[in-house]
């Protein structure tokens, strides 16, 4: 079975001490942040080679070397493990959300990927382990951070998306842009995000910060209107903030550890 045995492409750098050093340049993970080809190892009985996509919508291909064997099909599972803010208000900071779509904002819809069946179960033992909830919702790829209340409620209402990231969807066309469509079409994606930051002023949002304008708020520059105003910049200040703190948390809570866990149980087992 392909999905049991298939050697897979992990878009991100390897988290620390899940390949042996040997298996990167100098001895180090971080050259997989240089060299197109990315850096392989074993895990467990599987072949996982990992390239850094880079930050944005200038994210990069793969080298020449690595697009070849996606082209021959040697490598037909690609898994993506990304930080993202939330959309949804439900979604609390340390959530999870399992991609059900990948939509860019830029109004084209959702990218026809085939997804990996057997990683929506990975999913939800990490999140049980780490206490947290899993949701299966389509994730928007933006090309500039959103942090504003009034922006993520806004597209949380007009695309049924759940978080906004910045990179995924870009990878994905260019992917499609580049491969056959019947190799492109062979692949199959798995995409999880970790919520570094709620939506500023939801349930979700530990930070204790207010919502910006009030309903019927004057647009005058008048003295509530401009405490509304510090409002909203000390709301979308913090929720930077916050992103950068997630992505950073230690332990079980961060983006490596994430990373680690679910590798490990779905290669390992």
């Amino acid at each position: 079975m392909l999905e049991s045995s298939g050697e897979v492409l992990f878009l991100r750098v390897p988290p620390p001490g899940l390949l042996r050093r040997s298996a990167c340049p100098w001895g180090r993970t971080l050259g997989s942040l240089l060299r197109p080809s990315g850096v392989s190892g074993q895990v467990g009985t599987r072949r996982l080679t990992c390239f850094w996509i880079g930050f944005g919508r200038r994210v990069r291909l793969p080298g020449p070397r690595l697009f070849r064997r996606l082209e021959q099909g040697t490598l037909r599972l690609v898994v993506d493990i990304g930080c993202a803010g939330a959309l949804d208000p439900s979604l609390r900071r340390g959530d999870l959300v399992l991609s059900s779509a990948a939509v860019p904002f830029d109004g084209q819809g959702p990218l026809p990927v085939a997804r990996s069946p057997e990683t929506g179960s990975i999913a939800r033992q990490v999140a049980e382990a780490r206490g947290v909830a899993l949701a299966v919702a389509p994730v928007l790829t933006h090309e500039r951070a959103v942090l504003s209340r009034e922006a993520r409620l806004g597209l949380f209402e007009s695309t049924g998306c759940a978080a906004v990231e910045m990179e995924h969807a870009w990878f994905l066309g260019l992917l499609k842009e580049r491969l056959p469509k019947r190799t492109f079409e062979a692949l199959r994606f798995t995409h999880l995000v970790l919520i570094t930051d709620a939506v500023p002023g939801a349930l979700g949002d530990t930070s204790g910060r207010s919502s910006g304008l009030q309903p019927g708020a004057s647009r005058r520059p008048g003295p509530a209107c401009r405490h509304a105003r510090r409002q909203t910049r000390r709301q979308t200040r913090g929720a930077a903030w916050d992103a950068v703190r997630g992505y950073l948390l230690p332990g079980r809570g961060g983006i490596l550890s994430l990373r680690r866990e679910f590798l490990t149980r779905w290669l390992v087992g």
